[in-house]
């Protein structure tokens, strides 16, 4: 890949348009090899407030700061999931009467990973797990948001704690309530079925990537199956050398053809994967619907700074063309931020980050796409274009990292939703962005 770093000084915030009336999501932490710190980062309006809630007692009032960012640690392992098998209290809800993002970070020394929240509105019922596993346990959780959900967990792998590969489970939770798994082995392409829709996060709880050390923990929450789809984009992370990103494609359906950049890469069957090492930035596309999960390798090889990390991949469909994010702050920051972004060269002009033009001279041209990273400063942002692009975001520190979509179509968040509609900016949206001097319009969704 071309050098295409590029460094932005400060700006006027992005205009951003009408977001959803209200918002809340649910959170979870898995066991991470090193004990560190599980810390929720709340963005969106300043003086926006809520609530953060869960099964343990956990009751909590919160208000997003001025600088738009509310920062709840739950301490040194506060809310890790770590028993195999068997259901637990400590995954959480977050409800605001307007809108609000969340991001959830596991932090400890040299293993760390975080995952965007989505939206309540967007969990699904059918789930096809994504993992990874090299080195130690692969990880999944399932939390409900209904009393009474039965949920069953079909596993190609043994399951820790005494389940079988293969073997029919068959679990009844309240809302609230989360059943962990674990396993020594992969948990990629185990089936998660319920009766009402539930979260689902996956990952590791420390592992290599493509043979490369050293290990670090991932997590990322998986889209439902009826979110999975047919073309998306890859922006490889920065900093990565000739160890690029290891991309890995999971399908629901039979014969389903998945290619790279116009290149056969083989067929696969429901529940089975096909990775592809090295992608750099393309184009995966498949004659089926399927999720798609980048991830970036460790520090021990080629890779200047960082270390594994985890991110579903939005498709192109489920792009927005405006996006609010944060990064983790205060003792959690990250010496090195940056946006990954792949933007159709005919709107690459409209490129604007916090308000101020983006000069994408030294992004890599692929197809008419342009791909590259925006080095960005830790806190709250917005970068918008005028049509759809994707955007996510990854951290980096000496052998540790973060990687993690920023927003879809179908999980907007805080930033603002796609079309159809119209809707009116609730009261607590004038304030979206007050602290960095943003202006709000309104704006029609499109079909």
């Amino acid at each position: 890949m071309n050098m295409r770093l590029l460094l932005l000084g400060s700006a006027t915030a992005a205009a951003l348009s009408t977001a959803p009336a209200s918002a809340s999501f649910i959170g979870a932490f898995h066991d991470n090899f090193s004990a560190g710190d599980n810390t929720l980062f709340i963005f969106g309006s300043a003086g926006t407030s809520g609530t953060i809630t869960g099964l343990d007692g956990l009751s909590e009032i919160f208000t997003i700061a001025a600088n738009g960012v509310h920062v709840q640690n739950f301490g040194s392992r506060g809310r890790e999931m770590n028993s195999s098998g068997t259901t637990n209290n400590l995954s959480f809800s977050v409800d605001s009467a307007d809108p609000i993002s969340g991001l959830a970070l596991n932090r400890a020394p040299f293993t760390t990973d975080m995952t965007t929240l989505l939206d309540t509105d967007a969990l699904g019922t059918r789930y096809r797990v994504m993992a990874y596993d090299e080195t130690l346990n692969s990880q999944m959780s399932v939390t409900a948001v209904e009393d009474g959900t039965t949920v069953t967990v079909t596993s190609p792998v043994s399951l820790n704690g005494g389940i079988a590969a293969n073997t029919l489970t068959t679990i009844t939770l309240n809302a609230g309530e989360s059943v962990f798994y674990q396993s020594s082995d992969d948990l990629t392409g185990a089936e998660i079925v319920s009766d009402r829709d539930v979260a689902v996060f996956t990952g590791n709880e420390c592992t290599y990537v493509g043979g490369v050390g050293a290990c670090d923990h991932l997590i990322s929450q998986q889209f439902s199956t009826d979110k999975f789809d047919t073309e998306f984009r890859i922006a490889e992370n920065f900093g990565g050398g000739s160890d690029s990103d290891l991309v890995r494609v999971l399908t629901d359906t039979d014969n389903t053809e998945v290619f790279l950049n116009g290149v056969s890469q083989g067929t696969i069957n429901a529940g089975q994967a096909l990775d592809i090492d090295n992608v750099g930035d393309g184009v995966i596309t498949s004659s089926q619907p399927v999720t798609v999960g980048q991830f970036v390798r460790g520090q021990g090889g080629t890779r200047t700074t960082g270390d594994p990390a985890f991110a579903i991949i939005p498709s192109v469909n489920q792009q927005l063309d405006s996006y609010a994010y944060a990064t983790p702050i205060g003792t959690d920051v990250f010496g090195e931020n940056y946006l990954n972004i792949a933007i159709d060269n005919s709107i690459a002009g409209s490129l604007t980050l916090n308000g101020g033009s983006v000069d994408t001279s030294m992004f890599d041209l692929i197809n008419g796409i342009l791909f590259g990273n925006v080095s960005i400063a830790a806190g709250f942002g917005t970068i918008s274009a005028s049509d759809d692009f994707l955007a996510t975001i990854s951290g980096f520190s000496s052998f540790d990292s973060y990687f993690t979509p920023i927003a879809t179509s179908f999980s907007p968040g805080v930033s603002p939703p796609p079309p159809p509609s119209t809707i009116p900016l609730p009261a607590a949206g004038w304030l979206l962005l007050g602290a960095l001097g943003g202006l709000i319009t309104l704006r029609k969704r499109k079909t």
